[in-house]
C-alpha cells in the first residue's frame, strides 16, 4: 500500500489543508524526503517542480501562508510533482481563484499531462475546464451518469441541468438556438467552433 501511495498524488481543494511547513521549500521537499531520497535528489526535485509550476525561486524560502491563493496552489501542486507520481487527483484546484489564476493553474495541469505523461483526474464544477479534458465522467450521488468524450457528454444539456450542473456557455447558446429551430451541431463545446457554426448557418 505504501508503494502504491507514491504512484498517486492528491491536491486538495484548499491548499491550506496540505501546506504546513515553515517554508515553501520544506513543503515541496516533504514528499520526496518521505520516499527516502538523498538530499541532492530532493533538492533537484524541489527546484525542478517549483520551476515547472512557475514558482519564483525567491518564494521557496518564504512561508507558504504568506502567498496568494494561486501561489499556494502552485506550491501544493509542486509538492505532488516532486514525488513524480503516475497519477494526480486534483479536487477543485481552481476554486476561489480569479480568471487569471484559474487559467494559470489549468495551463500547469495541461503541461503535467502533455509534458510528463501524468494521468490527471480533475474534479471540477467549472464546465469550461471539464470541456478541456479527454474524458468526462458525470457523477450524481455516487453514481456515474455519463462517461464519454466532452463533446458527447455536454450534448446532453437537459440531463446535465436536471442534476444541477451547467454546460459550457457556448454549448448553452447552441442549445438555445437549436430550441429556436436553428440547425446547429449539439456537440459544440468551444467558442471557435461555435462562431464558425453560427457564421456558416448565416451564410
Amino acid at each position: 500500500i505504501r508503494d502504491f501511495r507514491f504512484l498517486t498524488g492528491l491536491v486538495f481543494q484548499y491548499p491550506e489543508y496540505q501546506l504546513f511547513e515553515e517554508t515553501c521549500y520544506k513543503d515541496i521537499a516533504f514528499g520526496p524526503k518521505n520516499m527516502g531520497l538523498d538530499e541532492a535528489e530532493v533538492d533537484r526535485r524541489v527546484h525542478e517542480a517549483a520551476d515547472f509550476v512557475g514558482l519564483d525561486p525567491v518564494l521557496l524560502e518564504r512561508s507558504p501562508f504568506e502567498l496568494s491563493g494561486g501561489q499556494k496552489r502552485r506550491v501544493a501542486i509542486a509538492g505532488v510533482i516532486a514525488m513524480q507520481p503516475r497519477c494526480i487527483v486534483l479536487d477543485e484546484p481552481t476554486a476561489m481563484l480569479d480568471p487569471k489564476g484559474r487559467m494559470e493553474v489549468m495551463k500547469t495541469i495541461r503541461m503535467l499531462n502533455r509534458s510528463y505523461g501524468i494521468t490527471i483526474v480533475l474534479i471540477t464544477h467549472y464546465m469550461e475546464e471539464a470541456a478541456q479534458a479527454d474524458r468526462v465522467i458525470v457523477m450524481d450521488d455516487g453514481n456515474i451518469l455519463l462517461d464519454d468524450r466532452p463533446e458527447e457528454v455536454f450534448s446532453h444539456v437537459e440531463q446535465m441541468k436536471a442534476i444541477g450542473l451547467d454546460v459550457p456557455q457556448v454549448t448553452e447558446l447552441v442549445y438555445e438556438l437549436r430550441q429556436q429551430g436553428i440547425p446547429l451541431d449539439s456537440h459544440i463545446i468551444s467558442e471557435d467552433a461555435g462562431v464558425e457554426a453560427i457564421l456558416q448557418n448565416m451564410a
